[in-house]
């Protein structure tokens, strides 16, 4: 009997050590092929007492993925970017923007983000004489919609006095608007889903640090829920769900009367997803056409700029989606033009104003 025992003990064992051997293996396995990387690149995000989430303050997150590598500098109030002052200087225009990653800049650095690149561009044109100074504040946050925008606007933009609100609309906005309050909460710095928090507190440990557990998980997710969600597909007829694009063009509206009531122009940004450029099915550039049209707010419309490329491919990176920094810099061309056409921008931010402001000055000096 003893034995028998001693041999049952070390099949168990045995069947154990094996089963540990052969899951190791499989995780490797998935490690070296990134079978299932995570859906965000870092643990990076704080509970906020207004906001569903924010970013952790002060902290430099950098890392790499098989596409890029990054490094992201979050300052005091958990937005990326330097530290700003709250008053604004005299002669300084300053523009806000709201958004989610793309606005936030995943997948390039910090001086390669579209409002990065606005801020140069702009600076640039006061020709280094001292008498301006333009500063661009970057409160995108990462999988963020229009109703937490309109949050993000009103409890910390509006505190920096902004003469400029650039406000980014993408197509996945509405995908977000229609799973509504059903929204991501945060632990241990992740974003956990709803449907993640149905996996307890195990089952979120390895999804969050194995491989093989993720592939098995969205396995399970896909046999028991299909496919293709219709909440979330934005291929699903969302063009017809008016009910949701009233909620999406609430939030919208909270935002234009909280900028016209600090005095703040307001510009409403499509950034396109990456193509086929029927993504955008439900017209997305059309309704927020519409939605500027009657409300005497602008819109910028970033799709044609990205179809006229001749290798748009290269302007978003392919499994993660998010724009290149070639992608990011065609952004910021667009917007600056833009804001220049539609006489959004102070006479000596145009393009030619500072020089045109240097020639007056030395006019004004001979004739005295």
């Amino acid at each position: 009997m003893e034995r028998q025992n001693r041999h049952y003990h070390f099949a168990a064992v045995s069947f154990a050590l094996g089963l540990m051997i052969g899951l190791g293996g499989l995780e490797v396995a998935a490690r070296t092929f990134d079978l299932a990387p995570l859906p965000e690149p870092y643990s990076a995000f704080a509970r906020d007492d207004v906001l569903p989430w924010k970013l952790k303050p002060n902290r430099i997150i950098k890392g790499e993925r098989d596409e890029f590598r990054y490094r992201y500098e979050h300052n005091a109030l958990g937005f990326r970017g330097r530290d700003h002052k709250i008053e604004k200087e005299p002669g300084t225009f300053r523009i806000v923007g709201i958004g989610d990653s793309f606005t936030y800049g995943i997948g390039a650095d910090e001086g390669s983000t579209f409002l990065a690149r606005i801020e140069i561009s702009l600076a640039g044109r006061l020709g280094g004489g001292g008498g301006g100074k333009v500063e661009v504040i970057n409160l995108g946050i990462p999988r963020y919609w229009p109703e937490p925008e309109a949050l993000v606007l009103e409890h910390y933009g509006l505190y920096y006095q902004p003469d400029l609100v650039l406000v980014g609309v993408l197509p996945n906005d509405f995908v977000d608007t229609r799973i509504g309050t059903n929204v991501p909460r945060v632990r241990n710095g992740y974003l956990i889903s709803s449907r993640a928090r149905r996996l307890g507190a195990i089952g979120q440990w390895l999804y969050i640090h194995s491989h093989v557990a993720r592939v098995v998980i969205a396995y399970v997710f896909v046999r028991d829920h299909g496919q293709h969600d219709n909440k979330t597909d934005p291929e699903s007829g969302m063009e017809d769900d008016e009910a949701v694009w009233a909620h999406f063009h609430q939030a919208h509206d909270r935002m234009v009367q909280l900028a016209r009531g600090a005095g703040a122009q307001i510009v409403f940004v499509h950034i396109p997803q990456r193509g086929p450029w029927s993504a955008d099915a439900f017209d997305m550039p059309k309704r927020i056409r519409h939605f500027c049209a009657t409300r005497e707010c602008s819109v910028i419309d970033v799709l044609p700029a990205m179809i006229a490329h001749p290798n748009p491919d290269m302007l978003y990176y392919l499994k993660d989606g998010h724009c290149t920094p070639a992608g990011y810099e065609i952004v910021a061309d667009v917007i600056v033009r833009e804001l220049e056409s539609q006489g959004l921008l102070p006479e000596e931010l145009q393009a030619g104003g500072a020089a045109s402001a240097a020639m007056k000055e030395r006019d004004n000096g001979s004739v005295s």
